[in-house]
């Protein structure tokens, strides 16, 4: 029985919702994409992982919950990376199954028929694909973080752990070239990461890090795309504190990589520190540490940060470690400019993100083991404030109960379109147009 304490319940009940903080409104602008695709990870791995589509249109009284779903026929593949952005009508979509070291390849043309057409193992000798990059040709570069053999680090026992390398695919999975990541006399492996291509200049940057690695080389790579040419590895320069994490000790793990209007990249590395990479083309490229987040909500320095996304001369970075999403102003790039900043609960740790390409939201996947779920924000980009869509309220178990919580899409269910497979995670997610364009 509850009756004795009911009266005091609701007291506090109602005290807790008296002094909830108000949720910020940002106006929902342009067109926004009707589906969301999630390459979904069974909980409990006793049935296969799988892909799923979210109705995320603003007006549909179905909107946060899937309207398809497929099964990979993989069981605990570990969903990993896609292509960050959803590629062109007609194109077909590149992800990882990271623990199967295998490449998916998924036609998403009708997201009620999605189909795997192939899956790519690593060309030899190259192991663990992690992210994908479309080309101007609509080719994908692929980055495989290891390789046979042993690291050339004597002090990481792990095999295979010897340097990555790259890969240019068609979107047929055709093999069309490669080309190692090693460097002589570099005591640590690089492990190529995240792209930042650039035509006009004919060539393509390559960050490194790890996934489960325990060493890694802190470098940045560019080759000539015309020829897959390694033409510089330049060490990545140390930023901010440098903070003893156990594995995550290094003083700059380069993750994402983006292209400037005026042909320069801008990166972020794990440890909160951001590079401005000029001059690109010449025989002396530039890097240089311009900014390190100051993110200190819990005692902790700032760490993990995850996948940016640039929208105009906003900077959005997610912090996995602190709980919280980053917004920097880069009009001038040599010296950003933080503008807001948004905190998540304390039982997600912010780490994908994605943009609408139809709007002003976003899609915030998290990492460390809180991927039940994804955030939908708006941005208001005249300002870069960030607030949570309250078109969204899917429920997320706490100590006691489920409860409704604002811009949260859930994969906490026992029923999905494919079967009754239990609970599901995600850790990357990309807004997608209808098959006919709408």
């Amino acid at each position: 029985m509850i009756v004795g304490i009911g009266v005091s319940a609701v007291i506090v009940i109602g005290t807790l919702v008296s002094c909830m903080p108000r949720h910020k409104e940002i106006a929902l602008v342009g067109a926004p994409a009707p589906h969301l695709f999630v390459f979904a990870g069974d909980a409990d791995k006793a049935e296969s992982d799988f892909l799923a589509v979210f109705d995320v249109a603003p007006n549909s009284p179905s909107r946060g919950e899937p309207l398809y779903s497929v099964s990979t026929g993989m069981k605990g593949s570990m969903p990993h990376h896609a292509e960050y952005v959803a590629p062109p009508a007609g194109e077909p979509l590149f992800m990882n199954a990271h623990h199967h070291e295998k490449s998916l390849i998924v036609d998403i043309s009708d997201v009620s028929a999605l189909t795997v057409n192939k899956v790519l193992s690593p060309p030899p000798s190259f192991r663990f694909p992690h992210d994908y990059a479309r080309t101007e040709s609509g080719t994908r570069l692929v980055g495989f973080l290891r390789s046979d053999g042993a690291s050339p680090n004597a002090e990481e026992d792990l095999t295979p752990g010897n340097h990555g390398g790259i890969a240019e695919y068609a979107q047929s999975g055709e093999l069309l070239r490669t080309a190692s990541a090693a460097v002589d006399g570099l005591g640590k492996p690089v492990r190529p990461y995240a792209f930042a291509v650039l035509p006009d200049k004919d060539r393509f940057v390559v960050t490194s890090a790890p996934m489960i690695e325990q060493s890694w080389a802190e470098v940045l790579q560019i080759y000539r795309y015309s020829d897959f040419e390694l033409l510089h590895t330049l060490n990545m320069p140390a930023g901010g504190d440098v903070v003893s994490r156990g594995n995550w000790s290094a003083r700059a793990t380069g993750f994402g990589a983006q292209v400037l209007d005026d042909g320069s990249v801008f990166l972020s590395t794990y440890e909160c520190s951001l590079y401005h990479l000029t001059q690109i083309e010449t025989d002396r490229p530039a890097l240089e540490v311009v900014h390190t987040i100051d993110a200190d909500r819990s005692g902790n320095a700032s760490h993990a940060c995850g996948i940016p996304v640039r929208m105009g001369n906003f900077w959005i970075q997610p912090l996995a470690k602190n709980r919280m999403v980053v917004v920097l102003d880069i009009t001038d790039p040599k010296s950003p400019r933080e503008v807001f900043r948004l905190e998540t609960p304390d039982d997600f740790m912010p780490h994908w993100l994605s943009r609408d390409p139809r709007s002003n939201r976003l899609i915030l996947g998290s990492e460390m083991g809180s991927e039940q779920g994804f955030y939908v924000l708006r941005i208001d980009e005249s300002t870069g404030e960030l607030a949570f869509d309250g078109d969204f309220n899917g429920l997320k178990p706490g100590m006691f109960f489920k409860s409704r919580t604002r811009g949260y899409i859930s994969l906490y269910r026992q029923d999905w379109p494919h079967g009754s497979t239990g609970d599901a995670w995600g850790h990357a997610a990309l807004f997608l147009n209808s098959p006919d364009g709408n």
